[in-house]
């Protein structure tokens, strides 16, 4: 597959540049085409070889990714203002095991909602996983368990008070438990 694209890629950028030559807006016959054509398949088999034959050696991967500036503050926040636990299972942990867990998820936010402080509580890695897949939720304040966990050796007391519910972030556990949460 990434040979493939490799060929492509190769293709396209040497048609573009024997383009680029091409100064005088000449155009080329059949002949050149095929003189062009074959060009481009000679390097682009010496390409594919180079990288057959250095691809053991660790070739560094690049992403783009996206920069949550906003994510910092709230870990600040949560870390100075709020006790060092989960919210939903209660446990107190080293702050390397809990998360800065969006209580709404960050893509369905509105623009005034991002910034929002309210919007974020912290919660251990298990906890903020199956919050996040709608497996747990808070309603009114109580804790709602998905019939799905029933089959799992899991100990979440369904309709424990969860004592981080407040008026300010009542409306984002409310969507969540409308649109998120899975009962069955």
């Amino acid at each position: 597959m990434i040979w493939r694209m490799i060929i492509l890629l190769t293709l396209l950028f040497l048609k573009i540049k024997m383009k680029k030559i091409n100064i005088y807006n000449y155009e080329l016959s059949i002949d050149g085409n095929i003189v062009l054509n074959d060009n481009v398949y000679y390097y682009s088999r010496i390409i594919v070889s180079f990288f057959k034959k250095y691809n053991s050696i660790h070739i560094k991967k690049y992403r783009l990714t996206e920069i949550r500036e906003e994510q910092q503050k709230f870990r600040k926040y949560l870390i100075e203002n709020k006790k060092h636990k989960c919210i939903i299972c209660d446990k107190t942990l080293p702050l390397c095991l809990l998360e800065t867990a969006h209580i709404k998820p960050r893509f369905l936010l509105k623009f005034n909602e991002i910034n929002d402080i309210n919007i974020v509580e912290l919660m251990c890695r298990y906890c903020h996983k199956l919050y996040d897949d709608g497996l747990l939720s808070i309603c009114d304040g109580f804790l709602q368990v998905s019939n799905i966990l029933n089959k799992y050796d899991l100990n979440y007391n369904e309709n424990k008070f969860i004592y981080s519910y407040t008026l300010y972030n009542k409306k984002y556990f409310n969507f969540h438990y409308k649109y998120i949460y899975r009962y069955n």
